[in-house]
């Protein structure tokens, strides 16, 4: 495999643990009320296949900007839903909310995602986050030239101290 591919596939990987390395909090106690509160939040918000197709997106994302790795983009999806996939994170994820929202918070959430306008959002999400990311991307790599000459120029100060 060639050492862009490997790049590639590094960085991939690194961004979908960067979600879930937040995770690391107390134990979850699963019959908690507030622990209860986010599963439900999560049943309303579809995580599961939020998470699933976010995860195709942004892979998808990734496939267009190097054609290269196409190949590889069943064994990709295979080991993401093994490690990244709902089932692997939800009680991280679960984590991650308790300690951002408190049980009141998360039923407003709850009963918001059970009107027309939060099932719209929810289904929305993967797609708003590819487009972002899209976006985001684009925007990088049309002032790449203004990023090498910054970072060359900062080269040039770090070895003028030395």
């Amino acid at each position: 495999m060639k050492k862009s591919k490997i790049v590639t596939l590094l960085s991939i990987i690194i961004a979908f643990t960067l979600i879930s390395s937040a995770a690391r909090a107390a134990p979850l106690v699963e019959d908690d009320p507030k622990t209860i509160a986010i599963y439900e939040l999560f049943s309303a918000t579809k995580m599961k296949s939020t998470f699933r197709q976010t995860i195709a997106k942004m892979l998808d994302l990734q496939i267009k900007q190097r054609p290269q790795m196409a190949p590889y983009r069943a064994v990709m999806l295979k080991f993401f839903a093994k490690y990244m996939g709902w089932n692997s994170l939800k009680a991280d994820m679960a984590k991650i909310y308790a300690s951002k929202f408190t049980v009141a918070e998360i039923k407003k959430l709850t009963a918001f995602y059970q009107t027309p306008l939060g099932i719209k959002t929810a289904l929305l999400l993967p797609q708003l986050a590819a487009e972002g990311a899209a976006l985001g991307q684009r925007k990088v790599q049309a002032n790449l030239g203004e990023l090498r000459k910054m970072i060359v120029a900062e080269t040039a100060k770090i070895k003028a101290k030395k």
